[in-house]
């Protein structure tokens, strides 16, 4: 499943951490803004992650989950567009 993450962090070294947590996930998009494909399990330990990073009480944090029916239905303007990742093998 495609999920799509942005977040307001309000302290710049939880800011950075916070996007190398999420580098190792995904492709950055915008500043605050990153788009990952991953199964349950590989979710979970992002999520993991992430509760170590922010303060709850202080910062955002939001996923949003994309079916395949609703990345299809995505509206652009401009040149942006869903990305989508393609599996490949490198003989």
């Amino acid at each position: 499943m495609i999920y799509m993450f942005c977040y307001d962090i309000s302290d710049d070294k939880r800011l950075r951490r916070t996007a190398k947590v999420l580098e190792q996930f995904g492709i950055r998009v915008q500043k605050s803004f990153f788009q990952c494909e991953m199964e349950k399990q590989r979710m979970q330990e992002l999520k993991d992650k992430i509760r170590k990073v922010i303060n709850e009480r202080k910062d955002y944090f939001f996923i949003y989950p994309l079916c395949e029916d609703c990345s299809r239905k995505a509206l652009t303007d401009g040149t942006g567009e869903l990305i989508r990742l393609e599996a490949f093998e490198i003989l």
